[in-house]
């Protein structure tokens, strides 16, 4: 099936009160995973690479990938360009065939943001591409953005609605507490303010810093309108706690298929798990 951008597939989710799995791939190995198990449990994915991950492994390897993994694939795959600041290389991702963007102007003043904002949903419609904003600082580490926890922000109701009403993005998300990594204690969640904001439009929404949420958390969020749902430290735990218990197990094995081999089952246990929690299995 050929990739698709993530419009039909939140709309989809929104109304039908589950969530699509946005997982941050590493390599060919990861992505592999990712969409294979997508296949598996007949559920529509995003496959969301970061601005870190493309410099390191180069536009063109992969777009390459995610085409030859979808040429035989029946359920919807979007390939997603995570957390980008750079609008030139938003574009480049773009022009290279990427089918969602995110632009992320959060830190800048509010009519900036919106303004960079309007920026990419104008060089995206000329692709028929989507497009994800975001408004308030989500706290924590990713990749290379790190926001001390005392200064995030959630993000205000009423600068959402004028922010919705100006910039027509397909995904929205809004900071409400979560964190990038790992928790270091119990995350404060303002659902007050994800309802609040949810109820301004049938705009999905977007959370960020899933890894390590329980799944009352994720549910909740869920049923209170968000319908794509990001994973990327879980599957950097398990790329690297994959090699490390085969090597441990086997410390004589010099093998690397076979270490492969144990990441790929490491990364498809929490690319599943998820797809399962989330609802969006047999919703492709």
């Amino acid at each position: 099936m050929p990739l698709v951008n993530m419009t039909e597939m939140l709309i989809k989710a929104r109304e039908g009160k589950y969530a699509v799995g946005a997982f941050n791939i590493l390599d060919y190995n990861s992505m592999r995973v990712v969409v294979e198990t997508a296949q598996e449990l007949q559920s529509p994915v995003i496959v969301q690479t970061s601005e870190k991950t493309i410099r390191f492994w180069g536009l063109k390897p992969i777009v390459s990938w995610i085409k030859e993994l979808t040429d035989n694939t029946t359920v919807p795959v979007a390939i997603h360009l995570d957390h980008c600041k750079d609008l030139s290389f938003i574009q480049n991702c773009i022009d290279a065939g990427w089918t969602s963007v995110m632009i992320d102007a959060s830190s800048k003043p509010f009519e900036e943001n919106i303004k960079l904002s309007q920026q990419v949903v104008k060089m995206a419609k000329l692709h028929e591409i989507s497009v994800e904003a975001e408004l308030g600082e989500i706290g924590g580490i990713e990749d290379d953005i790190s926001i001390n926890e005392e200064s995030a922000h959630l993000a205000g109701v009423e600068q959402a609605k004028i922010f919705l009403d100006k910039v027509k993005v397909e995904c929205f998300a809004p900071a409400i507490g979560t964190s990038h990594g790992i928790y270091k204690g119990e995350p404060n969640i303002a659902f007050d303010r994800l309802n609040e904001i949810s109820q301004l439009s049938d705009t999905p929404l977007a959370l960020h810093g899933g890894t390590g949420l329980s799944a009352e958390v994720f549910k909740k969020c869920i049923s209170l309108g968000c319908s794509k749902i990001n994973i990327s430290t879980q599957l950097k735990y398990a790329f690297i706690d994959g090699f490390l218990h085969y090597y441990q197990s086997k410390p004589t094995e010099y093998n690397p298929l076979t270490i492969l081999q144990a990441q790929y089952i490491a990364l498809k246990q929490a690319v599943y798990e998820n797809i399962i929690l989330f609802g969006s299995n047999q919703k492709a």
